[in-house]
C-alpha cells in the first residue's frame, strides 16, 4: 500500500511543479522581417532604445520574449531606404496559451517563477511586416526637387493632388 502512495504523491507532486510554457516555448524566438517594397534596411530597439538587430528585408531576427520577472519584450523595427526613415512598426510580446496551462495543470512553481524568470511565460508573433504602400512622391516647384513622404505627412492640398499608380 505504502508504494502506491508514494508513486502517487510523486505524480501529484510533479503537477505542481511543471511549468507548461517553458516546454513548449523558448525564451528567444525567431522573427521573419519583410517589406513591401523588398530591400529595406531595418533596426530593431527594444524598449530603453538598446539596439538588438539590424538587416536588410527579407530577414530574420532573433528575440528575447521577455524584458525581466514579469515583463513582456517590446520592439520597434525601423525601416529605412538609404538614410531616409520610412517608418516603424511597433512588435510586442504577448501571453502564451502554455503559460494558462500551468493553472490548469497546477503547476504553481511553473507559474511564480520558472516561466516568469525564464520568458517562457510569454510569446511573439512570427513576423514583421512593413508595407511601404502608403509612400508617395511629391514633385516641388523649386528646381524640379523630388521628395519622397508617408502620406500622414502630407497636406490635404497635397494629398488631393496625389495619383494612385
Amino acid at each position: 500500500m505504502s508504494k502506491y502512495f508514494v508513486i502517487a504523491s510523486a505524480a501529484v507532486g510533479s503537477l505542481f511543479l511543471s511549468s507548461c510554457a517553458s516546454i513548449f516555448n523558448r525564451p528567444n524566438q525567431p522573427v521573419q522581417v519583410v517589406s513591401q517594397p523588398a530591400g529595406l534596411t531595418f533596426k530593431v530597439t527594444d524598449k530603453d532604445g538598446a539596439v538588438m538587430a539590424s538587416g536588410t528585408t527579407p530577414g530574420e531576427v532573433n528575440l528575447a520574449t521577455s524584458s525581466g520577472y514579469f515583463s513582456p519584450a517590446k520592439y520597434k523595427f525601423d525601416f529605412y531606404k538609404g538614410k531616409r526613415h520610412l517608418g516603424t512598426v511597433q512588435l510586442d510580446a504577448h501571453l502564451s496559451g502554455w503559460y494558462i496551462g500551468n493553472a490548469v495543470v497546477g503547476g504553481i512553481i511553473g507559474l511564480v517563477v520558472i516561466d516568469p524568470l525564464t520568458g517562457s511565460m510569454y510569446t511573439l508573433p512570427n513576423d514583421v511586416e512593413f508595407k511601404g504602400s502608403n509612400l508617395a512622391s511629391v514633385a516641388h516647384s523649386h528646381a524640379g526637387a523630388v521628395t519622397i513622404a508617408s502620406t500622414e505627412q502630407l497636406s490635404s492640398e497635397q494629398r488631393a493632388r496625389l495619383v494612385r499608380l
